[in-house]
């Protein structure tokens, strides 16, 4: 977060103050004196954003790691994304290469038992930068139970759901249930099947082509999780304790 001064309109007059803005910045991630990678992304739990990105995205293996300012340093074996790539807080699979689109499919082995807008509402209570600015999105890992394992906040909803991923290999969790402030698009529910996700439950709505991804890869979605009716795709074994196919 970052204190700006601003114009507040109040009663159709202007009142100067300041107000706290979220931080969006460029994050390069380097491996071998090569840029791997440039972000726009809020600059804070940079170790988590590259374990996550590079692990969501199928771009390899990270040995060591170090922060220095908005650059992250990397060792390993890592494919590097086109040079002209700048992914920004609004796009998590822009790039001038080919899209990866995967092809795993996901076992059922969570069930959930836990209230989905209890849910929604605990991750909203443990968001303190959108608290304070508005302007971010949040990823959180659940247990089956509902609780909370791990929560991360970003100017991009892509960069979030890397962070929180990246802090579950960096604890040797496995994640398996996501929680999302926004929408539901195709490149969340790609970096889910690449994690090994089994269910997303999201604010927002979700896309078609996040709805076609899901049903293919076996993982089940939810959209408008906050309402009393709440839209589901996939097998809803996982959210209710019966056997379901595909819905």
């Amino acid at each position: 977060m970052v204190e700006r001064p601003i114009h507040r309109l109040v009663d159709g007059c202007a009142r100067l103050e300041n107000d706290e803005l979220a931080e969006e910045t460029i994050v390069t991630i380097h491996c071998q004196e090569e840029i791997a990678v440039r972000l726009l992304a809020s600059p804070h739990d940079l170790e988590d954003l590259a374990y996550g990105h590079i692990h969501c995205e199928n771009r390899g293996e990270i040995s060591s790691i170090s922060v220095s300012g908005n650059d992250v340093h990397l060792t390993g074996t890592i494919r590097k994304r086109p040079d002209e790539d700048l992914l920004t807080a609004a796009c998590g699979a822009c790039t001038t290469g080919d899209i990866e689109i995967p092809l795993d499919l996901i076992n059922r082995t969570i069930s959930l038992d836990a209230e989905l807008g209890e849910m929604m509402n605990e991750m909203k209570k443990n968001q303190p930068r959108f608290a304070a600015t508005g302007g971010v999105h949040a990823a959180a890992v659940f247990d089956q139970s509902g609780n909370i394992l791990f929560l991360r906040e970003d100017i991009g909803r892509h960069n979030a759901f890397d962070k929180v991923v990246g802090a579950c290999i960096r604890n040797n969790i496995q994640p398996k249930i996501v929680g999302l402030s926004g929408r539901l698009g195709w490149e969340l529910v790609a970096k889910g099947v690449r994690s090994g996700v089994e269910l997303i439950i999201a604010v927002g709505a979700i896309s078609s082509a996040a709805e076609a991804l899901a049903r293919a890869s076996g993982m089940t979605v939810v959209g408008f999780a906050s309402n009393q009716s709440p839209a589901v795709i996939g097998d809803l074994s996982r959210i209710i304790d019966k056997p379901s196919s595909s819905g």
